[in-house]
């Protein structure tokens, strides 16, 4: 049965499909999977409901594989691999898609970056010409580069010296990861960013852009047999790279673990009128069996309107915040839970402090209800469905996995994880976290 009709029929209700034992049951993407003897992953999925498709490359390179003197190589060569190739020159790219009708972009994380395009079928091999030829035979024209430099200063000074919020996430990172490949700028330091060298980001393309260090997703109204035969032309040819295993081997989990051991609290200048704030405290890594009870804990306590900090801090007759939220975030090495949020100019903030971190630790007994948790467990599914309903969706869902675990079909353990959360899983999970020293950063205009 393929996968559209399951998704269909589970949203509609339709009786036609036979009951199962697990939620994963009932959900069966059919994908064809391919291994390439360069090591390159590829994994397509038909679906023919219009004439279109979307393919996403993502490579095992983000913000922790840098080391000082290089950060934020990953995410200047992000923007570098729009400038142009051997084969299609200096900004051809951008006019072949957008002529097509079509759409592209990238994005950078702590651990990954990933390329996409959305496109009309008749360009599918095209489409992945241009991505096999960057891969390969990236310009780096030194103008580009030189010029390009300079969109990334700039870029860094919006996002985060320009960005209260941006000012607050990074400090926050900072501190929590001090010490370790996630404690660094996504972006990149500025001293980094403005002596780095065409040669320094180039050995580092070779080493990371290669197909055994990628994963191909297509998805859309595509032959399958076509598609891998063109997939094995274009990117067949390309040889691996010799080292790129070893460096993610030199990686170790404990490289990755917070080093402070009592709370922390930086207040830091910034242009908000109002206070600004995050609280974060140190958890596990993406896949951990405790992660899923406390991304459903961050959605009792921070998301919707009945959600805890709501009604505790906004909801009241005279509000404390603006703003509050809280989200539970599972990268492939650590992990972290933090609140956040803009609170009433003129709350003092170490008081503050103190009856948010008493109040979460009673939210652990008072807000973790086997309703609260069937709610949150609802939520989770639609979202999932209306995600897995687009080519686009699907294609990022399948790329995370693949990418994070090596198995694009981990969905299915992660849909028994979140359907067997407890009450008292949750309760445990809340109780062990909140008693772990945390990180508190508020960011403000002191003089305002």
């Amino acid at each position: 049965m393929k996968f559209w009709f399951v998704l269909f029929a589970l949203l509609m209700g339709c009786s036609s499909v036979k009951e199962k034992k697990t939620l994963s049951d009932n959900i069966n993407i059919d994908v064809k999977e391919i291994k390439l003897k360069n090591g390159l992953t590829a994994l397509l999925v038909h679906n023919p409901k219009l004439p279109i498709f979307s393919v996403q490359l993502f490579y095992k390179v983000g913000g922790k594989n840098e080391v000082p003197g290089i950060t934020g190589a990953s995410h200047f060569l992000e923007h570098m691999m729009f400038k142009g190739a051997k084969k299609f020159g200096k900004n051809t790219m951008d006019f072949i898609i957008e002529g097509s009708g079509g759409s592209t972009n990238a994005y950078t994380t702590n651990d990954q970056t990933v390329y996409y395009e959305n496109l009309p079928t008749v360009e599918l091999e095209r489409i992945l010409d241009i991505e096999s030829d960057r891969m390969e035979n990236l310009l780096l024209d030194t103008d580009d580069f030189n010029k390009e430099r300079q969109v990334v200063l700039e870029e860094r000074k919006m996002r985060y010296e320009n960005s209260p919020k941006g000012q607050l996430y990074l400090e926050m990172m900072q501190t929590l990861y001090k010490g370790t490949p996630y404690g660094r700028s996504v972006i990149g330091d500025i001293p980094d960013l403005k002596s780095v060298s065409r040669e320094q980001i180039f050995n580092y393309f070779k080493r990371f852009y290669a197909p055994n260090n990628a994963t191909l997703v297509l998805v859309g109204d595509v032959e399958l047999s076509k598609a891998e035969q063109v997939i094995k032309d274009k990117f067949g040819r390309i040889p691996s790279s010799p080292s790129v295993e070893e460096a993610h081997k030199e990686l170790k989990e404990a490289d990755f673990v917070p080093k402070w051991t009592t709370d922390q609290v930086i207040a830091r200048k910034g242009e908000s009128p109002n206070p600004m704030f995050m609280m974060a405290f140190p958890t596990y890594k993406a896949g951990h069996p405790k992660g899923y009870a406390l991304d459903v804990l961050s959605s009792i306590i921070g998301s919707g309107k009945s959600a805890s900090l709501i009604n505790q801090y906004i909801l009241i007759n005279k509000p404390v915040a603006t703003s509050m939220y809280a989200a539970h975030q599972s990268l492939e090495k650590s992990g972290f839970f933090f609140v956040g949020g803009e609170l009433v100019r003129g709350v003092k903030l170490n008081a503050f402090r103190n009856d948010l971190l008493k109040n979460m630790k009673n939210y652990c007994s008072t807000e973790v209800t086997a309703r609260n948790i069937q709610k949150i467990k609802n939520n989770y599914l639609s979202d999932l469905y209306s995600g897995l309903d687009t080519n686009a969706g699907l294609a990022s869902y399948l790329g995370e996995r693949q990418l994070v675990f090596g198995d694009w079909s981990f969905y299915k353990t992660e849909l028994d994880m979140y359907e067997k959360v407890t009450v008292d899983d949750v309760k445990a999970a809340c109780h062990e976290v909140f008693m772990k020293p945390s990180v508190f950063v508020s960011v403000w205009n002191m003089h305002k």
